[in-house]
């Protein structure tokens, strides 16, 4: 993060969250509603909501749309998190946007960057952004934007402290965003039970829009109606194919809304062959050594990492690390058996749980006061996984100085 956006953000905590969206609301109206100068499309879900959103910004951007994309959170750098054409904002715009929301102190640190955006986007002319929620779909911020298209990855068990203990509670809060919307998807494969659960009547299975076929060779076939490609994805992981098909899904419904005349099959293929996100099982040179990272920070994306560990040639040693509301224990039981070693280590962040924990739930494992510590403790092959946070403290220190993507 740029010094000078560190400072402005350093009084507006990122754990500080409400379900209320006045606040913002007023300081937008303040400014002049930039979230009304351009088209968006809202991405929920629990998992897969940051791969899903840079597919679907690339699919756009091979079509010549003028795109915005914001995503969360950040690996290093909070600028990461805004884009114009794939292409990071610029820390000096992004702090000079920060200006103009300082006299609003009573706005929280994901409020704070989400104007951020939205003003950026306004001010470059966007044409369609792509904004991933940060949690739920009934509070959150992004859902100012009033996004037409509303896409849903998945429902899991996260963030129960403010969404609810059940995963219906859970389920229904996150459909909120696909109500609100003229189209909404529904990502995976979601049965009548689970449609149901998200009260979203209208909102249609993404597998309904877009045929998804896994090719013998690796790649997979995308049909829809008028058009197919196939694709080898940048993106390694049996659940990218799902996060695809949801990507294009969405792509097609700008085409339904008059936003787009048609899509394109060759620049679709195109599009997802070369498009990348760092932390989501990308390589990395780190301290000369190449580590596998991976985000996966809860229990569904343990168990996406552990299906692709299973078909994996290739036994890794893990180094964990994770945030203290997390399901240490159960994470650890899904991953363990597919990793040789394990070393626990401790984040710079007040939210990380303690070692303690993290070495009872990996029975043998030793502990490593910091993550490249731990990278200096661990064998080779090497794979980080448990939190963004660990992902981010690995790439700070990669060989090419910053998170790449």
């Amino acid at each position: 993060m740029s010094v000078a956006s560190a400072l402005k953000l350093e009084h507006r905590r990122p754990g500080r969250i409400r379900p209320d969206l006045d606040a913002l609301r007023e300081v937008l109206e303040a400014l002049g509603n930039p979230q009304t100068a351009f088209k968006s499309i809202l991405i929920v879900g629990t998992n897969g909501k940051g791969s899903t959103a840079a597919m679907l910004e690339a699919v756009l951007r091979e079509h010549c749309v003028k795109t915005g994309l914001f995503t969360s959170p950040h690996l290093v750098n909070v600028e990461e998190r805004v884009r114009i054409d794939g292409e990071r904002v610029a820390a000096a715009d992004f702090s000079r946007h920060l200006d103009r929301l300082a006299p609003f102190p009573e706005l929280t640190y994901f409020e704070t960057i989400t104007a951020v955006a939205f003003c950026v986007f306004a001010e470059r002319n966007v044409e369609i952004a792509v904004l991933e929620a940060g949690m739920g779909g009934s509070w959150d911020a992004t859902r100012l934007a009033e996004s037409e298209i509303a896409g849903l990855t998945n429902v899991g068990s996260d963030h129960r402290k403010w969404l609810g203990v059940e995963r219906s509670e859970i389920a229904r809060d996150k459909g909120r965003a696909l109500a609100a919307a003229r189209f909404g998807l529904i990502g995976g494969d979601p049965g009548p039970i689970a449609v149901a659960e998200l009260e979203a009547p209208d909102a249609r299975a993404a597998s309904s829009v877009i045929h998804r076929m896994a090719m013998d060779d690796g790649r997979i076939r995308l049909e829809w109606a008028g058009g197919h490609s196939e694709v080898r994805l940048a993106m390694t992981g049996r659940h990218q194919g799902l996060n695809a098909q949801l990507a294009v899904a969405l792509a097609l419904k700008t085409v339904a809304a008059g936003w787009l005349c048609a899509l394109d099959p060759a620049l679709v293929g195109r599009a997802l062959e070369k498009v990348c996100w760092p932390g989501r099982l990308s390589v990395h040179r780190v301290a000369d050594r190449e580590v596998l990272l991976d985000c996966a920070h809860n229990l569904e994306a343990a168990q996406a990492l552990a299906a692709h560990l299973a078909d994996s040639s290739r036994c890794y040693n893990l180094i964990f690390s994770c945030l203290d509301d997390k399901p240490v224990e159960e994470m650890a039981a899904v991953l363990g058996p597919h990793v040789n070693s394990v070393v626990v280590c401790e984040l710079p962040d007040e939210r990380a749980m303690d070692l303690e924990r993290m070495l009872a739930a990996f029975p043998g494992a030793v502990a490593a006061a910091s993550p490249l510590a731990a990278l200096t403790a661990a064998p080779d092959p090497v794979l980080a996984a448990g939190s963004v946070r660990l992902a981010g403290a690995l790439l700070a220190h990669a060989d090419d100085g910053e998170e790449q993507g």
